[in-house]
């Protein structure tokens, strides 16, 4: 891939250099990568003295990777507690058993605890 960064900022970059860059003469190649790899993939470059390089073994970028997985992680516990929540109250209101006898809302109850305790442990 072939990039141009003006003023601190990636300014264009494509898969080769062609008449259509404004700069072709200050394109830098970033070996190893194309165009779709690195748009798919765009947060584990950043620019440093003007090139372009791969950040994706920095602790800086491996913690903040592990944020964003915890962040996600949180709001898949919350949507399932939202739901875990209106079971409660339909099993509150037509009770009812699961197939090994077990009530629906103790059931229910059972997996809102352990996902509170993922919760909090992630909080």
């Amino acid at each position: 891939m072939f990039y141009v960064i003006k003023n601190n900022n990636l300014y264009e970059y494509g898969d080769n250099v062609n008449r259509a860059w404004e700069y072709p003469a200050e394109a830098k190649e970033l070996s190893g990568v194309d165009v779709a790899t690195f748009e798919e993939n765009r947060d584990k470059y950043a620019i440093s003295d003007g090139l372009l390089v791969d950040i994706s073994n920095t602790e800086e970028y491996l913690a903040a990777a592990a944020a964003k997985v915890k962040g996600t992680r949180i709001s898949e516990i919350k949507e399932e507690l939202n739901a875990l929540d209106l079971k409660c109250i339909r099993a509150l209101r037509e009770g009812g058993t699961d197939d090994d006898g077990v009530p629906y809302l103790e059931k229910f109850q059972a997996e809102i605890s352990e996902l509170r305790a993922e919760l909090n442990s992630l909080q």
